[in-house]
């Protein structure tokens, strides 16, 4: 994988994580788990009832295809049992009857079936009418037309059209007298009108369901010339709603279809595919406005669940939010007021909260009080230690100012010179240590040393007590840069400064001579580097003030252990003392106390 990929990786997965943790923050309060778990609840009883509803959807979706197969198969036995009827009433006169007898049969026959045909005839090879009987009806003079215009054909029953109206021809051979006489044929014409659940062979178990449901039913008859014909002629069936289904039912009779097919379209079912012998058939069928009503029902149910079902959950919510979210609200409320406060006061009315949040409340209630008179006594303790604490420091900066003065008198009053340095000396290290503890203890408060504003005050205390001859010859440069010192740190490294610093002034310089002394300090990481260095003679300082026997480098080495640090001095253009230990981190860097805890009193 190449960078590019890897990046877009890596923001891939960013996003998602981003995404996961604000969803997540969506389901942090109450509320919303409360949601949580009564849609959790909810959804199940839900999902049951809308596998129920749809069920109930696919079954009234289905009742229309249902009722379509049965009346297409109501109007395949129609088909069947009529040419059956008639090839056998046929077949049974050829064998029967001779010329005398053939007429009188075809009477019986048209009497027989109540006039079911509209002619019966015998015609000869050419379709000449050699004899023929028609039928009552006014409109039975159609089928003489038919049987001019039409030759016997090898099937013996064949679906026609004439003037728009469907008919079923059925021919036989009648068999000869003799053998030189001219082939005849016996032929029965009668119209088709069939209507769905009139069938005299209609199922029984379906019969009634099939009647109540005529009048959503319509069917045509799909012919060669790709026209459709109305199988039944008086019940004044328009053409398909849908144009694409008859070109799809033409198609299909083109193709020679042996199989039903099934199609839904809006609220209308089509079903089409060969009938009887060798036909073909186109259904419509309709929703009932029973099944409308049903549906709408239907619908009317599933609105009337919804609504149910939301009215609900908006009553668990309000209630939820009357009795959890808002006792809630009301005890971070009162927690809120009592940290700013620091005095536990519940200013809702109680009363109609629920149990468990009374009693929260008072717990709180009896626990902050203990917690203010625990901490009445703690602050009053503090105060009582912060005094003596201050007490303390007075009295040690008294001591040290008492100290410092007396070894001044006593320096006054000796007459050896050695003596005299040596308490003079000694006194200045008092002035250092009790300048030093003026800085830490501020106020009650022990703070961080700031060497940025230290080191200047303590080498002007180091130059006060130098002699001016010195003083006007040395020129003393400083660099403490940011460094804060802890308490425990400052102490030794300042008077590793000045025991540095005074050796170097008073034994580095000589009469006449002039130079320069650098302290800096300087803070890596963990690491503090303690510099003081000079241009001054180095044999002659590490002779005076820097040799093993010298009490400078003596407290020196003693404070650099101390602290963990190690020594090194140098001796290359002047002396360099260099002093590196390890350092904690201050409290602040600023030297300033941290900010109470929101809500608690100091």
């Amino acid at each position: 994988m190449t960078g590019d990929d890897h990046q877009r990786g890596w923001r891939s997965c960013r996003f998602l994580v981003s995404f996961l943790i604000g969803t997540a923050g969506l389901f942090d309060s109450v509320r919303s788990r409360m949601a949580v778990v009564i849609m959790g609840s909810v959804l199940p009883v839900a999902a049951l009832g809308s596998i129920v509803i749809w069920q109930d959807y696919i079954r009234l979706n289905e009742a229309g295809i249902q009722r379509g197969k049965l009346a297409f198969s109501e109007l395949d036995k129609y088909l069947d049992s009529e040419t059956f009827r008639t090839v056998s009433m046929l077949q049974q006169i050829g064998e029967t009857a001779d010329d005398s007898s053939l007429r009188n049969l075809l009477l019986l026959a048209q009497a027989a079936s109540k006039g079911r045909y509209c002619l019966l005839a015998v015609v000869d090879r050419t379709g000449g009418l050699q004899d023929a009987l028609t039928g009552s009806d006014a409109a039975d003079s159609n089928c003489l037309d038919i049987a001019h215009s039409l030759a016997p054909t090898k099937e013996s029953a064949q679906l026609m059209v004439y003037r728009g109206r469907p008919y079923l021809r059925v021919i036989q051979e009648l068999p000869p007298v003799d053998t030189d006489e001219e082939q005849r044929f016996l032929v029965a014409i009668q119209p088709v009108g069939w209507q769905p659940g009139l069938s005299d062979d209609a199922s029984s178990s379906h019969e009634t369901i099939e009647k109540a449901s005529s009048k959503s039913l319509s069917a045509w008859f799909v012919m060669d010339d790709k026209s459709l014909v109305s199988v039944c002629p008086q019940c004044a069936w328009t053409a398909p709603v849908d144009v694409a289904i008859s070109r799809a039912a033409i198609e299909a009779r083109h193709r020679s279809e042996h199989q039903r097919i099934v199609e839904r379209r809006d609220n209308r079912s089509y079903i089409y595919g060969p009938v009887g012998q060798a036909d073909f058939a186109l259904i419509e069928v309709q929703r009932l406005p029973e099944e409308k009503r049903a549906l709408f029902l239907l619908f009317g149910w599933i609105a009337m669940v919804a609504v149910l079902l939301i009215a609900g959950l908006a009553g668990i919510m309000i209630a939820g939010r009357r009795l959890v979210v808002e006792p809630l609200n009301q005890l971070t409320r009162d927690v809120e007021s009592w940290l700013r406060k620091g005095k536990f006061e519940s200013v809702a009315d109680t009363s109609g909260m629920p149990r468990e949040f009374r009693k929260l409340s008072g717990a709180f209630g009896t626990a902050t009080w203990r917690l203010a008179h625990r901490e009445a006594e703690l602050e009053a303790a503090l105060e009582h230690q912060k005094r003596l604490v201050a007490e303390i420091h007075h009295r040690v900066k008294n001591n040290l100012q008492i100290v410092g003065s007396l070894l001044s008198l006593q320096a006054n009053r000796v007459s050896d010179n050695d003596t005299r340095t040596a308490l003079l000396v000694a006194r200045n290290r008092v002035r250092i240590l009790s300048m030093l503890q003026r800085h830490l203890y501020v106020g009650d408060e022990l703070a961080d040393l700031k060497m940025a504003e230290f080191l200047p005050v303590l080498i002007q205390q180091i130059q006060q007590a130098t002699p001016d001859d010195v003083r006007s010859r040395v020129r003393i440069e400083e660099d403490a840069g940011d460094v804060v010192l802890p308490p425990d740190l400052a102490t030794s490294v300042v008077l590793i400064i000045a025991e540095a610093l005074q050796n170097a002034l008073h034994y580095g310089f000589p009469a006449g001579r002039t130079g320069i002394v650098r302290v800096s300090l300087a803070r890596k990481m963990d690491s503090l580097t303690l510099m003081v260095e000079d241009d001054s003679e180095s044999t002659a300082a590490l002779q005076a003030g820097l040799d093993e026997g010298g009490l400078g480098l003596q407290l020196v080495r003693g404070f650099a252990r101390q602290i963990g640090g190690t020594l090194r001095i140098e001796e290359e253009g002047g002396v360099r003392v260099i002093v590196t230990c390890p350092v904690k981190q201050a409290r602040r860097d600023d030297g300033e106390k941290g900010s109470p805890i929101p809500g608690m009193r100091r």
